[in-house]
């Protein structure tokens, strides 16, 4: 069964644009093909009282537009596809826990997207997609065709995630979706939904925009080869230990880590070393320019009850820009153990590094790019649409047997 052109896609992910995100990465493609309602994020932990989230909730109620509606997204060439129909920043209040609250926030999203699609000239059931527990009051208000709760982490278990608040949404939610969506396998049994319906679906990768050959950022260019990159959040998920290890056996080589730096004061003094060189945020048009120049690419994960649910979006990417990889053994690196070193402890590491930046480079490169061609964006946003019209179509012919 085919989804017809006109079939909309009201999708609840993070604010979009403010960084690339999986579901965005994927409505990217969708969009080409299907008009998306895009609903900015409606919070995932309580505020607390403090400059951070201050600043984001102030952010937040300045994009506050007309019932809702935001203006049209500009195209952002790195990422390619298309972008939404119409972006929606939610009025609601970020403590869902509280039954009243849950039901105003509830009213409003359903009468904000009814009046979007209805605008938009979009009279057909929308497909629903959430990757928010908080939005499990509109599961079934909408008369969508399916419903797909798409999660990219164990929330329960995310540090900065309040789970005594989303545990019991989420709970409801798996009890209403048509099926659920994980980029985790390990997520697909412990999110498992009422419905029976849980699908593996992996992360992806822009492949060309890290492909393409760039130049080498100034900054880095400062930096003495050879260098063992990381390119993501420098935050609790990743073993400080094993960083500091790592400059101290490669004295004569460079740790960069580009990202942006969510630890303590305390934390950030381990790593004062004359070769470890934090560079902080690198936006994603300028990121491939400096992950194609390092030599080596790793992910220092610690295994916790987080990380063991994580599919990291910088393996593929590392791969696509054509460097050797070096991860710990959180289990979703495992199915690409044959293309990246996966080590089982401390000194594995060391060691799988020590041989990664001694490999014949362009064997290495052809090895990875052809591996992350595999798994692009498109060939993921192909497969959701594919999963969704199997359950769209299963849905039609229940109602029509009744």
């Amino acid at each position: 069964m085919s989804l017809p052109d006109d079939t909309p896609f009201v999708v609840f992910g993070s604010d979009w644009g403010r960084y690339p995100s999986t579901t965005q990465h994927i409505f990217r493609h969708i969009a080409i093909r299907y008009p998306v309602v895009w609903v900015n994020g409606i919070g995932h932990r309580v505020p607390g009282l403090n400059l951070t989230d201050f600043r984001r909730a102030w952010e937040k109620l300045l994009r506050w537009g007309p019932r809702g509606a935001l203006p049209p997204p500009s195209v952002h060439p790195s990422l390619g596809g298309a972008i939404p129909a119409a972006i929606i920043e939610p009025r609601v209040f970020p403590w869902h826990q509280f039954g009243p609250v849950h039901a105003r926030n509830t009213r409003w999203l359903v009468r904000a997207i009814t009046r979007r699609l209805a605008a938009l000239g979009l009279s057909r059931r929308p497909v629903l997609v959430t990757g928010s527990p908080a939005s499990v009051g509109v599961v079934g208000r909408l008369g969508e065709a399916a419903s797909v709760y798409f999660v990219m982490d164990d929330y329960l278990n995310f540090p900065t995630y309040t789970a005594t608040m989303l545990g019991p949404l989420e709970r409801r939610l798996l009890e209403r979706v048509d099926l659920v969506v994980a980029t985790a396998e390990s997520l697909t049994r412990s999110k498992f939904p009422r419905s029976g319906r849980a699908y593996h679906l992996p992360q992806g990768v822009n492949y060309a925009h890290f492909a393409e050959p760039r130049s080498e950022p100034p900054d880095l260019a400062a930096i003495p080869r050879p260098r063992i990159g990381f390119a993501g959040s420098l935050s609790t998920q990743c073993d400080v230990v094993l960083l500091t290890r790592l400059a101290s056996t490669f004295a004569d080589a460079s740790l960069v880590l580009v990202g942006p730096v969510g630890l303590d004061k305390a934390t950030i003094e381990q790593l004062r070393r004359p070769n470890i060189h934090i560079l902080g945020v690198r936006s994603y048009d300028v990121l491939p320019g400096y992950v194609q120049h390092f030599d080596v690419g790793i992910i220092p994960y610690l295994l916790s009850a987080w990380t063991v649910a994580v599919d990291p979006l910088k393996l593929l990417e590392y791969l696509a820009a054509g460097l050797p990889v070096v991860t710990t053994s959180i289990p979703e690196a495992t199915k690409y153990a044959g293309t990246v070193a996966v080590a089982a402890d401390a000194d594995a590491f060391v060691a799988a590094v020590r041989n990664a930046l001694g490999v014949d480079r362009e064997a290495s490169r052809a090895r990875g790019q052809a591996l992350a061609r595999e798994h692009t964006w498109q060939r993921r946003a192909e497969t959701l649409l594919e999963l969704i019209r199997g359950v769209v179509s299963e849905r039609e012919a229940a109602e029509k047997s009744r």
